[in-house]
């Protein structure tokens, strides 16, 4: 008898209800979302509190937080509370928690006057290696919707960020705007045809889940002297977890680190955490 393909089994996680006491339990290592509209937010609000209504999710998704972090979502209407955790849910969002009482009713929960908090966090090598990294002039190739040319551009950046797609590339200057800087955005086919003269050279160039072999030798040469490489992509196994499943879009293992044969490697890495994703992550440096 020939069994069917195994199909993975999708579970569903539920956002819990939290009374004050709880959710100030939880709001020790959790993101908190303010769910409520920007003038109830800037009126008072909790501190170190991002806020996003559940109706802006679709638009602004790129601004959410990471889904496997842990998320407190607050609002003065608890239903709303719970409209807006769901809706996280719904997206596989691995633990969140919604106030089920007036955000008032929370200790400090309307005291804060501060800036929201950015919700949204770039790729996490970048992060990491940021301290590793003087500012410069950077490019940010194939940048989606811009989360890393906007971290950099906040750290003191020049920023180039590059994409393919218009939409995206609009959402990065949004995004930009939001958090008061700028980037240059530009339209750039990065897998059709030459792409533009890198001038001086980049001192740092960033890729983060983008991979397109032929590009690699141009990305080397686009460095100045002195310049650095950030790259995280995907390796095989990743299909085991979800996108990409094409090979083309996965590195072997050891790869990356082979790639760039005219730069010094500074920082490797392989992870392959259960659940994904399987990455490969890279520093090097051009001499």
């Amino acid at each position: 008898m020939t069994l069917p393909p195994f199909q993975p089994v999708r579970v569903l996680v539920a956002a819990v209800p939290l009374d004050p006491d709880k959710a100030n339990a939880w709001r020790a290592d959790a993101i908190v979302l303010d769910a409520r509209e920007s003038a109830a937010f800037a009126a008072g609000h909790l501190p170190g509190a991002g806020r996003m209504t559940s109706a802006e999710f679709g638009a602004r998704r790129a601004e959410l937080p990471p889904r496997h972090e842990r998320v407190l979502v607050v609002h003065d209407e608890p239903a709303l509370a719970r409209e807006a955790a769901e809706a996280l849910a719904a997206l596989e969002y691995r633990e969140v928690g919604w106030l089920d009482a007036p955000l008032a009713q929370l200790a400090g929960g309307t005291a804060s006057r501060e800036p929201q908090a950015r919700l949204w966090r770039p790729c996490p090598f970048l992060e990491r290696m940021l301290a590793h990294l003087a500012p410069g002039r950077a490019l940010d190739l194939a940048s989606g919707a811009g989360r890393e040319s906007v971290f950099l551009a906040l750290a003191g950046w020049r920023v180039d960020t590059w994409d393919h797609d218009p939409e995206a590339l609009a959402r990065a200057d949004a995004l930009a705007a939001r958090h008061g800087t700028t980037i240059a955005t530009r339209v750039v086919e990065l897998e059709d045809g030459p792409l533009p003269a890198p001038g001086e050279g980049w001192d740092t160039i960033v890729v983060c889940r983008f991979l397109h072999r032929p590009l690699l030798p141009w990305i080397a040469s686009a460095l100045a002297p002195g310049g650095t490489l950030v790259y995280e992509t995907f390796r095989r196994g990743q299909e085991a977890h979800g996108r990409p499943k094409q090979e083309r879009y996965l590195l072997e293992p050891g790869e990356l680190a082979r790639a760039f044969p005219s730069l010094r490697v500074e920082t490797y890495e392989e992870h392959d955490p259960p659940g994904g994703p399987v990455v490969a992550r890279l520093l090097a440096r051009r001499p």
